[in-house]
């Protein structure tokens, strides 16, 4: 049985082989990038980011915004070849690539959350509509992988999601804190410090959202993680 299994997975792989989520070039087995493609990841400075907004210290926007959360995080900027990857992982159903973004994550929650202590990790929900569209839930997916790598329990549904009147990512960024009030809303009690997790923070407008009703439902404190951030 072992031998017709390889044999399968040899075909297989013989006519869809793994390749760089970055340029296309055919890469072993269990790797998401070619070396020279990970060695050009737009990895995030977490020791110049500020906690709080996760931007660089240069273009940190604490003095002018006011987030909901305790601080931020996430390993790629929302460009080149990590955007990239992000798309094809939402866009094209390759759920596969959840696992290299939850340890990424996983990475920059232990560096910037150092000796906090998790009760909970949850995610941001999509609408019925959204979710019947693609399939899965992008953001759930990785924070379930998350939970496994970080020993923090996962809070099913802890939140609900209407549709939204207009696609976030089609709004100026000015109008994208408005159009999402009374999108998000709490399904049952929260409580202690949780860990809310995102695919991109482009302005914060979802998460700070988000933020808001785990507070309202009980929660102490909490700090959100993302793969991708805007800057």
């Amino acid at each position: 049985m072992n031998g017709i299994k390889r044999f399968l997975k040899g075909i297989v792989t013989l006519f869809f082989p793994n390749t760089c989520l970055g340029c296309g070039e055919i890469i072993d087995e269990g790797e998401f990038f070619c070396d020279c493609c990970f060695e050009m990841l737009e990895s995030c400075s977490l020791d110049k980011q500020c906690i709080k907004c996760g931007l660089s210290k240069k273009h940190c926007e604490c003095k002018y915004k006011s987030f909901s959360f305790s601080g931020i995080t996430a390993p790629f900027y929302n460009e080149g070849r990590a955007q990239r990857a992000m798309y094809t992982y939402k866009f094209r159903k390759r759920i596969y690539i959840s696992d290299f973004f939850a340890k990424r994550i996983s990475l920059a929650v232990k560096y910037s959350f150092h000796g906090i202590r998790f009760d909970g990790i949850c995610y941001v929900p999509l609408s019925g509509k959204s979710l019947r569209k693609r399939g899965f839930n992008q953001s759930r997916e990785i924070a379930y992988r998350m939970s496994e790598i970080l020993g923090i329990p996962l809070i099913e549904e802890q939140l609900g999601c209407r549709k939204k009147k207009y696609s976030q990512h089609l709004m100026p960024k000015n109008k994208r804190f408005e159009n999402v009030k009374g999108v998000y809303y709490p399904k049952k009690p929260c409580h202690g410090t949780v860990l809310l997790v995102d695919d991109i923070k482009t302005t914060g407008a979802t998460l700070d959202e988000c933020t808001k009703q785990l507070l309202k439902s009980g929660a102490d404190a909490v700090y959100c993680a993302a793969g991708l951030i805007s800057h």
